[in-house]
């Protein structure tokens, strides 16, 4: 999200905030094409080079790569999505993007796998419990509804999210609660703890 955030700022005409600037989101927006292992979970690639910048210093780069799993062997997945749907996210590179991303998701996913959805402002609500891929109209209808309000209460929505997928656990597949957000809690418990 850094390099996407720092691109636009900089098409705007501005420079990023410096707390934007985060190196490493910035090198992992590129696909770097690194051979897939055959044999092993992880593959290591590395190189080096004189650093451009300094005469005395050489730049290294260590890369990993994870093997691909070919679609048809992976287990289905339960997705907990959990969508800060405050104030700050009224923009169509925050929530618009968040809806966007989800939208394409659903192309890519199967019509065994599910989603949950949970939205959180103010206080945090569920909007759709978890829902096969094969009723896809439905989730794209639950997406088309978010819209921004107040506060950022993630505390809250976090809880919920959680409740949620673990009534839809299923020991069989893969079960991820994915938080997107700004990140901007401001309502609720709000530290690291």
């Amino acid at each position: 999200g850094s390099y996407t955030l720092m691109r636009s700022y900089v098409q705007d005409g501005y420079l990023p905030p410096d707390e934007s600037v985060r190196v490493e989101e910035y090198i992992n927006f590129f696909h770097q094409d690194y051979a897939s292992p055959t044999e092993a979970a992880f593959a290591i690639h590395i190189d080096g080079a004189p650093s451009p910048y300094a005469e005395t210093y050489h730049l290294v780069r260590v890369g990993l790569q994870g093997y691909q799993l070919p679609p048809e062997e992976r287990p289905d997945v339960v997705l907990t999505f959990v969508v800060d749907v405050s104030g700050s996210m009224d923009r169509e590179d925050r929530l618009g993007l968040v809806k966007e991303s989800l939208y394409l998701l659903i192309d890519e996913l199967r019509p065994t796998d599910r989603i949950g959805l949970v939205s959180y402002g103010n206080s945090a609500h569920t909007v759709l419990r978890h829902t096969p891929v094969s009723e896809a109209h439905t989730i794209r209808e639950a997406l088309g509804r978010l819209t921004p309000e107040g506060a950022t209460n993630a505390e809250e929505g976090l809880m919920l999210g959680y409740r949620l997928a673990s009534r839809a656990f299923d020991p069989h597949a893969i079960n991820r609660v994915i938080l997107c957000s700004d990140g901007g809690a401001n309502v609720g418990r709000t530290g690291p703890e």
